[in-house]
């Protein structure tokens, strides 16, 4: 067989695993829901099955969540892991060798980086899995628009890389651990002089029906064979290897070929270093292309799945089989953090927050919840990084937070599946017996509130108005809103911790409840549970249309960062004079925003000679990020020379833009 694994797995073709008598033939929905529940009902844990790919382990009072194929994994990093461009960024970040490459949405600049290249080279869709609209190996023109085409079929962004030579490779790793790591063959038959390509593909499928994971996805795809000018009419030579599909997906018709015991120890390390820079995930899909057919063996990261298959272990076609079930639930019972734990005081109200019309408009930027955690994590002085637009890591040098949006990777992918769907919602808060005894009236009017809850603790609490009464319509808050956390009831500040925990504990999570009055205790009156939302807005606290806010964004970092947030940090302060070309291009204006964003006090105002003076009074780390932001930061101004000088602490309390 002309397909290059370690060598000393070649003796594992000799033999096809035989599964024929595997009860999972018989089973009912997803494969892999049914070889985790299976397990876990052997090893005496409760399952159950919910919808929508979710379902729940339970174990001495313990209660994991999974979704699919993968325990409690956190929404932020499965969104970075999905986001093929964004995962390499962060893989690079972290030292990790990934093909170059670029993302384009021209198909006319995308063709002209190809024909710069000096290799061949892969498409793929930005954000799909499976090896949907993938096309490996391109190096014509004809083959690249052909891929081009395909690929934007799925996505509009599509990511031109480097083509690797080598065989592809998935290691699974569970808690730091390499537990599966198995070659992907791409779809091929071998000839026998009689048959065609399809009388081998058909007898092939057949074949694969006997494996209950390979029979879910029969041969079906030929691009690769089209490419070569070959039909599936063609009669190859007896032993003759004849690859069909340019990818190697078992999900396209590959065989999982199980080589964790003959794998090189240094593809292990990357699989593990790539591995660790997704700490959030459970279980991570490493995929590689691995070139063993030199002295020297290398290999590349080329993806990260989030979700990896279990069936592809439980079921190779050559190779040991790994129990990868049992080895995702020893770690979740056994090292998973519990988000919500029991608090001895369920209500830590955030301190007020100071605004005025500058700090308004702030609000209003593309992205305030980003904005609002760069500003809460700047003020307490930890380092604020921007992976791009919607994903920020905040960091104390040891502890690392990833943002998306508003919303900690501490939240689970679980959790943020169910918010998506308010019905949903409203059936599982009911399950676990948060309902009212009383029934609504319509006599009555409900108001709506938005709790909001940070690690199981209540933190605010703002007040809309009456909601508008019409059935399944969602809370609204623009039209005006109030802080009233100094009025919550006990009794409602323990609904809403119990119907987040209801959901799998979100870190961060907005309940919006339904009640005639929030202050009184809701045994006397008629209340639902209308919402809950994983990326609850934090500007709603922040700039309240009717009186002072709460600086939600500090209690959410502050309890991120509790090392951190109990320790005092001097200020500092710094005059500067920017010179070069930085008038008449909206310096000024952009530095102040600038200074908003980092919490930092003082003032700017031009100079007769032409250059920008500017005081800046902050936390260290932010004063840093200004002073560079100064100097290459804006995108029209022209920085020659920035003059710096300390100053005591002037104790400044706004920033303001002079004449």
């Amino acid at each position: 067989m002309s397909v290059q694994i370690p060598e000393a797995a070649d003796k594992l073709f000799l033999v096809e695993n035989d599964y024929e008598s595997s009860p999972f033939h018989q089973r009912d929905g997803n494969i892999s829901i049914s070889l985790i529940s299976s397990e876990a009902e052997r090893l005496g844990f409760k399952v159950n099955i919910y919808k929508k790919m979710i379902f729940d382990v339970t174990s001495q009072g313990r209660r994991v969540g999974f979704l699919q194929n993968s325990p409690e994994n956190s929404a932020v990093y499965t969104h970075c892991a999905k986001n093929k461009s964004l995962a390499k960024r962060i893989l690079d970040r972290g030292g990790v060798k990934v093909p170059e490459g670029r993302e384009f949405e021209d198909r006319d600049l995308a063709l002209r980086y190809f024909e710069s290249c000096k290799w061949p080279v892969v498409t793929k869709p930005l954000n799909k899995s499976h090896g949907t609209g993938v096309t490996t190996a391109i190096d014509s023109r004809e083959q690249f628009l052909s891929a081009w085409d395909y690929a934007r079929r799925f996505s509009r962004t599509v990511i031109v890389e480097r083509y690797l030579r080598g065989y592809d490779l998935r290691v699974v790793v569970i808690g730091g651990r390499a537990v599966s790591a198995y070659a992907r063959l791409p779809a091929s038959v071998i000839g026998d002089g009689e048959s065609t390509i399809l009388e081998l593909v058909e007898r092939k499928n057949q074949q694969r029906v006997k494996n209950p994971s390979a029979g879910i996805s029969p041969i079906r795809r030929f691009d690769f064979l089209d490419r070569n000018g070959r039909s599936v009419d063609d009669v190859p030579k007896a032993g003759e290897y004849v690859q069909l599909a340019s990818v190697a997906n078992i999900s396209a018709g590959g065989d999982a070929v199980q080589i964790i015991d003959y794998l090189d120890s240094g593809v292990l390390e990357i699989a593990l270093k790539a591995a660790a820079c997704f700490p959030g995930l459970a279980q991570v899909g490493v995929d590689l292309i691995v070139d063993e057919s030199q002295d020297v063996v290398t290999a590349e990261v080329i993806e990260i799945n989030g979700n990896p298959s279990v069936s592809s272990s439980v079921f190779p076609s050559y190779g040991r089989p790994v129990n990868l079930p049992e080895e995702l639930l020893n770690f979740a019972f056994g090292n998973l953090h519990v988000n919500g734990s029991a608090r001895e005081d369920p209500l830590v109200a955030a301190r007020p927050y100071a605004i005025g019309e500058e700090f308004r408009k702030f609000a209003t930027g593309t992205h305030p919840q980003r904005d609002l955690v760069t500003q809460a994590a700047c003020a307490i002085n930890l380092r604020v990084e921007r992976i791009d637009d919607l994903v920020t890591e905040v960091s104390d040098g040891h502890v690392s937070v990833i943002f998306y949006k508003g919303i900690p990777d501490r939240t689970s992918a679980v959790s943020l599946k169910i918010s998506r769907d308010r019905n949903w919602v409203k059936e599982i808060v009911n399950e676990a017996g948060l309902r009212s005894e009383r029934t609504p009236s319509r006599l009555v009017v409900l108001c709506q509130y938005r709790i909001l809850v940070i690690d199981g603790r209540v933190v605010a609490c703002t007040f809309g108005g009456p909601h508008h009464g019409n059935d399944g319509e969602p809370c609204r808050y623009e039209e005006f809103n109030r802080d009233v956390t100094h009025l919550l009831h006990p009794g409602f500040i323990d609904i809403a911790c119990c119907s987040v925990e209801a959901v799998f504990s979100p870190y961060l999570a907005g309940v919006d409840v339904l009640a005639s009055d929030i202050s009184v205790s809701p045994e006397e009156q008629a209340w639902v549970v209308d919402g809950i939302f994983c990326n609850p807005s934090l500007a709603l606290h922040h700039f309240p249309s009717q009186g002072v806010g709460r600086d939600v964004a500090g209690s959410l970092i502050h309890s991120l960062f509790p090392d951190v947030a109990s320790t005092s940090v001097a200020s500092r302060c710094v005059h500067a004079v920017i010179c070069g070309d930085v008038q008449g291009v909206g310096y000024r204006k952009w530095l102040k925003r600038q200074a908003l964003l980092h919490g930092v006090a003082g003032w700017v105002r031009n100079l007769n000679q032409g250059d920008v003076e500017m005081l800046l009074e902050g936390s260290p780390v932010a004063i840093e990020s200004m002073v560079n932001l100064a100097r290459s930061g804006h995108p029209r101004a022209r920085v020659s020379d920035i003059q710096l000088e300390d100053y005591p602490s002037l104790r400044q309390f706004n920033f303001t833009m002079q004449s």
